[in-house]
């Protein structure tokens, strides 16, 4: 190549570089691989991130889901996925994503935020009873969003207590289970307590694995073993795990640990739901890989998942044959204390 071709090529490639960096504020609506799109149409689209998922999704799909795809019976292959704090996007962007496959997510409500008229960054109950009309899970995330361990025996009681009150007015029906706000308290004997006269389970701690339905395999419990789902041990302690400390994977970890990087997070996503084929076998449920999300936004906030992820994700659950299950399907067995899938 002659030095005149080569400097020509260095200096083109600037200028496009500061052209993109000047002009990309100006498309604030799209995604990054929409802007290149719309700024470099001569390049190819299958340089984006989103496409590069979506090949990622076509390459790895085996399986077209049929039918019901909230059914947890003929499949190994299940997952929760879980919703916090009343987020608009998640009415807004998630619910149109899971509508069209016919998933159903388990949606974790603040009480006073869905009562605030002024707060259009939160659903109000017009919008979360019609999630819970069309099928969706609803359940409590508590009155007002408080740490549960720093509260007096009476304002506990209010926090988990009241909250299923409110909920009985407004969509005439009750939660059966609780999220503490903040993941703060699952491993509280007195907010464990509390919860538990109120509800019949409990989402708890963070896990980067699926949630076994016996409540061990943790390799945290090598130490201490634990062969049932018990709120307390034999000698008086609370459980690792227990229907009341039932553990998820949280998406937002991932969205700040790989800087909103679609296809690293994509990745980690896929290796997660397919984890539980190590334990899912002959029809038979002993790991659920629960998914906790909240905003559905391409704002690159700490608790947002940007839309065309999710959409992503959505995607290949069901190309590739997972059901998607609610907390509400999960039952508690009193007799074997373990968890199992109703009608599963």
């Amino acid at each position: 190549m002659s030095l005149e071709k080569s400097y020509f090529g260095i200096t083109f490639t600037i200028a496009i570089l500061l052209f993109a960096i000047v002009l990309s504020p100006l498309l604030p609506n799209l995604t990054r691989g929409q802007q290149q799109q719309q700024l470099f149409p001569f390049l190819s689209p299958t340089n984006t991130t989103e496409n590069q998922i979506n090949n990622d999704t076509q390459n790895e799909s085996t399986t077209s889901a049929s039918g019901n795809n909230n059914s947890p019976s003929s499949t190994n292959k299940v997952v929760i996925l879980n919703f916090y704090d009343n987020d608009i996007g998640q009415f807004t962007n998630a619910k149109p994503i899971l509508d069209k496959y016919g998933f159903k997510g388990t949606f974790f409500i603040v009480c006073s935020w869905a009562s605030s008229d002024n707060n259009p960054s939160r659903m109000n109950w017009q919008q979360i009873t019609q999630l819970y009309n069309e099928g969706h899970d609803i359940n409590s995330h508590s009155t007002s969003h408080k740490v549960l361990s720093k509260l007096s025996a009476d304002d506990l009681d209010y926090q988990v207590g009241q909250s299923k009150q409110c909920f009985r007015e407004h969509i005439g029906a009750e939660p059966t289970v609780f999220s503490p706000p903040h993941s703060k308290g699952w491993n509280n004997a007195t907010v464990i307590d509390t919860i538990a006269k109120y509800y019949d389970l409990s989402i708890g701690g963070f896990v980067s694995s699926p949630m076994f339905l016996h409540c061990y395999g943790w390799k945290q419990l090598q130490h201490a073993p634990q062969t049932d789902c018990r709120t307390y041990s034999d000698d008086g302690e609370l459980n690792y795990a227990n229907r009341y400390d039932i553990k998820e994977s949280s998406h937002n970890s991932w969205d700040t640990r790989y800087l909103h990087d679609d296809t690293q997070i994509f990745e980690k996503f896929v290796e997660l739901v397919n984890s539980q084929t190590n334990y899912n076998k002959d029809g038979k449920i002993n790991a659920i890989p629960i998914i906790g999300y909240h905003n559905i936004e391409d704002d690159d906030a700490i608790t947002s998942t940007h839309v065309s992820l999710f959409a992503a994700e959505m995607k290949y659950l069901h190309d590739n044959g997972f059901k998607v299950l609610t907390m509400s399907d999960l039952g508690y067995d009193e007799n074997k204390n373990y968890l199992y899938v109703k009608n599963g």
